[in-house]
Parts: C-alpha cells; structure tokens; sequence
C-alpha cells in the first residue's frame, strides 16, 4: 500500500512538472511576441486621442515586431498592418503610464501579438524568420582617441551616445553596464579593445553571465570608423565581428550623427542573429538526452530553460529519479540550430544519438563569423 502512495505521488510530481513546462513554454514564447512602444494622439476629446493612439500604437508595434523576427531584406512581403490583420494578429494590450488632458493622451502600450497567427503570416508570404533570442550583450563603448582608448573616462562622447540612442527591441537585448566601481575595476579600455578573456568573464559576472559586444569608434572630422565585436567570454575564438563607416549629413550634430552610427551598428548584431536562427521547417525532428540533476530543483532549472526555446515545440519527460532525468526534445530547425539556442539559455547539449547529455554550464557557444559593410 505505502508502494502504491508512492507511486502515486511521484506520478503526480511528474504530472505537475510537465504542466509547469507547458505554461512556462508558452509564456516564454510569448515574450517574443510582445511588443511595447510609447504612443501619443490630439484629438477632439481625450476618449478619441485615447483611441487613436491605440490604433496608431498597434501599427508600430507590428512594425517592430516585424523587426524583431526578419531580415531587412524581406520585409517588403510582409502585408501591409491593416485593421483587419491586426484584429487577427493582436490578442491584447496592456497600459503604463497614462497622462492625458482634454484632447491628448499619452501612455505606454503593450500589445500581446498571438504567436502562432503571426507565424502562419510569415509562412504564407514566404517571409523566414528567427524566434531564437539571444544572451543580452552587455555593450562596452570604447572611444578611439588620440591619446589612447576611452572606456569609462570622460569624455567619451561614443558611450553617450549609446546611452542616449533608442535601442530596437530585438531577438539581441542590449544592455549598457552601470559603469560604477566594480565595473571600473573588472575592465579598462585596453582590456576591453584587445579582447581580454580574463577581464571580460570579470565584468560580466556582474551581470548574470551576458556576452558582450565592444563597440569601438575612431571619430573623424566629418564620420567614425566602427568596429563592433562579439565576445563570448570564457570561450575565447567564438567571437563575431561587424565594421562600418559612416559620415555625417549635412546639417547634422555631432551627438545625432553618432546616434545614427549607434543604431547603424545595433541593426548588424541584430541582422547578423536573425540570419544566423532562421527556422527552417523543412528541417527538424526528435532527440532524447540525459539530464544529470542531484535534486528536483536542478530538473525544473533545465526544465524552465528548456521552455523557453521557441524551436522546441515540445518536451517530453520519459523518466526522472534521484539522479537525471531523460526527456525527449521535439524541434524544428536543424541540430546545429538547436545547440545555439540550447546555449544561450546556458545549456550544453554533449554526445551523439545513441546517448545526448543535456547540462547547465556558465558559458555559452561560439557565434558564427561576421561581416562588413559601409553606410
């Protein structure tokens, strides 16, 4: 009778872990396809500026998540955002920040854009498109100077720039360090320009393990030369390396130009990790894995990682005792696509078919190589 209760425990156990993959997958997913943008509308009356601006808000959310998942290069297919699609496209929003008199009306809106529809778009029109999210890349902006390379002194009118420039919400979140004592003392501008393993694994122990991208700029009288690298620390020889020049406009400020320059070099890390995760879904299949865990908390670790991958489209938990858990991962994509995505939510796929081992590990995989371009 006690096996029985057993037995019937550990099944629940089981049960409830694969319900809590299941709900954790989809909210997973669902950050990818949620899309916040600052709307602001005059109008008549304030419930008209208010519609208005939810209308308009919609149109640039759906432009920025088309962002987010394509190429620049295929967009052109992508429907136009008509109040019909959107209707279909959008299961619901929420508010921040709300200000508004008797004929404006200002807030923050989040649309909640149904993951699925969205891909059926794609598809129909032939559009590829990536849903892998990367690591945050924690960006070190190294001005070029004269007397040498500027990481936290001033001035260095690069990393302002970075602070000031409106990042695009992509499948690569950028962050920029906090540039306190710590950070001072974890990675100068030469550790930072030559790449130094040691004082990169430093500083991004600060933040939760990210990667980081050392964006470099050799400012001219009239443009900037930039070289932007991503490190994946404690993996040195993974690194990925995009160079650009740009010039400044007639007219133009030198803190809007380096804006521009910002934003030019964002756009080829994001660019570069779309091409580099399109989901092709000609490929795809199942691979059953080994995942050592000493306790239940190790599983459900892996377990919540694992959710958030949208290329696998199922976990199944075959067994779990004290010691490892085998599931079997059913995934779209190819198996090289699938380790990227394993590893930038920290995870080690290892072995061959007859005996993949699926661990935890700090450091990430290698990225693919880079490319140059001139604006």
């Amino acid at each position: 009778m006690k096996r029985v209760r057993l037995f019937a425990r550990l099944a629940a156990a089981i049960s409830m872990l694969m319900l809590g993959l299941s709900v954790a997958s989809a909210a997973g997913r669902a950050d990818i396809f949620n899309v916040s943008v600052p709307v602001d509308a005059t109008a008549a009356s304030a419930n008209a500026a208010r519609e208005a601006a939810r209308v308009d808000g919609q149109r640039h959310a759906f432009a920025a998540l088309i962002e987010r998942l394509t190429l620049a290069r295929d967009r052109g297919k992508v429907p136009a955002p008509t109040d019909a699609l959107l209707n279909d496209l959008v299961q619901g929003f929420e508010v921040a920040n709300e200000r508004r008199s008797t004929v404006r009306y200002l807030a923050t809106y989040t649309f909640q854009f149904r993951a699925d529809m969205v891909e059926r778009m794609l598809r129909d029109k032939g559009v590829p498109f990536a849903e892998t999210p990367s690591k945050p890349l924690l960006v070190l902006a190294v001005n070029d100077a004269a007397s040498g390379p500027v990481l936290w002194s001033e001035p260095n009118p690069w990393r302002d720039a970075w602070t000031a420039a409106s990042l695009p919400q992509g499948l690569v979140p950028l962050a920029l360090p906090r540039g306190d004592a710590a950070d001072v003392a974890a990675i100068d501008a030469e550790g930072a320009e030559g790449g130094s393993d040691a004082k990169l694994r430093a500083i991004v122990a600060h933040y939760s393990g990210n990667d980081v991208l050392v964006a470099r700029a050799s400012l001219k009288a009239n443009g900037a030369d930039i070289t932007a690298t991503r490190f994946v620390p404690g993996n040195p020889g993974g690194e990925q390396s995009w160079v650009a020049s740009y010039s400044t406009n007639s007219g133009e400020n030198k803190a809007d130009f380096l804006v521009r320059a910002v934003l030019g070099t964002a756009r080829q890390v994001q660019e570069a990790w779309i091409q580099a995760n399109i989901i092709d879904y000609s490929q795809g299949g199942t691979l059953t894995a080994t995942v050592p865990a000493s306790d239940l908390q190790s599983w459900i670790a892996v377990r919540d990682r694992l959710a958030s991958i949208p290329s696998i489209q199922r976990t199944d938990l075959n067994s779990l005792d004290r010691n490892r858990a085998v599931v079997t991962l059913h995934f779209v994509g190819g198996q090289a696509q699938l380790r990227s995505a394993l590893a930038q939510r920290d995870l080690d796929l290892n072995g061959s078919d007859a005996n993949f081992v699926l661990v935890r590990h700090a450091a990430g995989a290698a990225a693919p190589s880079g490319s140059s371009s001139s604006q």
